[in-house]
C-alpha cells in the first residue's frame, strides 16, 4: 500500500517538474518498500523466523530507518547548523554513518556464535 502511494507520487512528480520534488527518491523508496514487503510475505509463508535471521532482518530495517532520519536531518536541515558546518563533509559523514554501522553489525551477528538458534529447553517432569 505504501509502495503504491510512493509510486503514484513519483509519477506525479514526473508530470509536474515545476514542483521541485525528488522523483528518483520516490522510486528508490518504493523499491525498498517492495523488497521489504516481498520479504515479509516470504517469511509469513514459511511460518516466521527466529534467532540470527530475525536479528539481521531487524538490523537492516532499523538502520535503513536511521539512515533516512540522519539524511533528512544532517543534509536536509543544514540551516539549523552553524554556518561553518553547512555543506561540510562532516554532515555528509554523519548522514551516511548508519550504513557502515549496519554492515559492521550484520557481519558481527552472522559470524558470532552468540546469536545461533537454540532449541527451547523442555521443563523437567514434576514427580508427585
Amino acid at each position: 500500500m505504501g509502495a503504491a502511494a510512493i509510486i503514484a507520487l513519483g509519477v506525479w512528480t514526473i508530470h509536474h517538474p515545476d514542483k521541485n520534488a525528488p522523483t528518483a527518491m520516490c522510486f528508490f523508496m518504493a523499491t525498498v518498500l517492495l523488497f521489504a514487503a516481498a520479504g515479509d510475505i516470504r517469511i509469513l509463508a514459511r511460518g516466521g523466523i527466529s534467532g540470527r535471521p530475525r536479528i539481521t532482518r531487524h538490523l537492516w530495517r532499523m538502520c535503513f530507518g536511521l539512515f533516512i532520519a540522519t539524511g533528512s536531518f544532517f543534509l536536509g536541515q543544514q540551516q539549523v547548523f552553524p554556518a561553518f558546518l553547512r555543506g561540510s563533509i562532516l554532515l555528509t559523514l554523519l548522514a551516511v554513518m548508519p550504513f557502515p554501522v549496519m554492515i559492521y553489525w550484520l557481519i558481527r551477528v552472522r559470524s558470532s556464535k552468540a546469536y545461533k538458534l537454540r532449541p527451547l529447553a523442555t521443563p523437567a517432569p514434576v514427580s508427585p
